[in-house]
């Protein structure tokens, strides 16, 4: 029989969380889990969850309440640790999903979750960077992103192509160019790169 999932668990924090990041979590789930998102059977048993979800966040926000919790644990190796690298991909799946429902504010804080725990993750900064410059319109703030996820993954084709299309909407030609001649080196025939190249060298003659 599975173990019950603790309070830390079920908001997807770990033992150390401060409160803003329980706060945090709580608001996440609520725009995800929130019984009027859902009709019929899937109602009942989001009812279920929120219960228990509401519950956890109630219990971990009161400083008295969590510290009587916390001595029903036991040592901290006795329960599952989340660590930030499994919080930060939790949160870029909300972030994705999020955004695919329209909520672009819920959206731009997942995503910023996401980065604060894991800096290091340039799947996080690509997602995080092409979302900038679709809907938000904080070019500068994507180009950041972009560049970040480039240094950190610098022979992936896709953020490559991403980040030099971005960096064309800037109109800086010459970083777009380079970018995507390295996404050309590594994904030779890509109709979309080549397309995109085709675009730029004329643009970029002399550059």
């Amino acid at each position: 029989m599975a173990r019950a999932r603790n309070f830390y668990e079920v908001l997807g924090v770990d033992r150390d969380a401060e409160l803003e990041q329980i706060k945090a979590a709580f608001r996440q789930l609520a725009r995800t889990r929130h019984p009027d998102l859902f009709k019929g059977v899937a109602r009942q048993q989001a009812e279920l969850d929120f219960q228990e979800i509401t519950e956890a966040y109630n219990t971990l926000l009161d400083p008295d309440r969590r510290s009587r919790y916390d001595s029903t644990l036991g040592s901290k190796g006795d329960v599952k640790e989340f660590k930030p690298a499994e919080i930060a991909k939790a949160q870029l799946i909300r972030a994705v999903n999020l955004m695919k429902n329209g909520d672009l504010s819920g959206a731009t804080e997942a995503f910023q979750q996401a980065i604060a725990h894991d800096p290091q993750s340039a799947r996080a900064r690509h997602l995080y960077g092409t979302f900038l410059a679709q809907h938000s319109g904080k070019l500068d703030e994507a180009l950041r992103q972009l560049d970040a996820a480039v240094k950190l993954d610098s022979l992936n084709p896709k953020l490559l192509f991403d980040a030099a299309r971005v960096f064309a909407k800037a109109n800086m030609t010459a970083r777009a160019t380079r970018l995507a001649e390295t996404a050309a080196q590594l994904s030779p025939d890509d109709p979309a790169i080549e397309a995109l190249l085709r675009q730029l060298r004329p643009a970029g003659k002399g550059r």
